[in-house]
């Protein structure tokens, strides 16, 4: 899991340009932490790029956290 929760942080601060050691599992996908729907568009896509999955649209409005997609990524590759 800490595997994957790296690699989806480097994706997120590089979107954002900020350090990866500034995002947590509990970094919230929001406006609030200055995270726009584009910017969650590129995340999902970064992430399924790097880890060659397909993140069915459906699912993308659960994703409040960076834990929710981490897990979700996490739980696509044990099948």
């Amino acid at each position: 899991m800490k595997l994957v929760f790296k690699k989806v942080a480097g994706i997120l601060a590089e979107i954002l340009g900020i350090d990866d050691e500034d995002i947590t599992m509990n970094t919230k996908l929001n406006r609030q932490e200055g995270i726009t729907a584009l910017d969650v568009a590129k995340l999902i896509i970064g992430c399924e790029q790097t880890f060659g999955i397909t993140i069915q649209d459906e699912e993308v409005h659960k994703f409040q956290r960076v834990g929710d997609l981490v897990a979700y990524i996490k739980k696509l590759r044990e099948v």
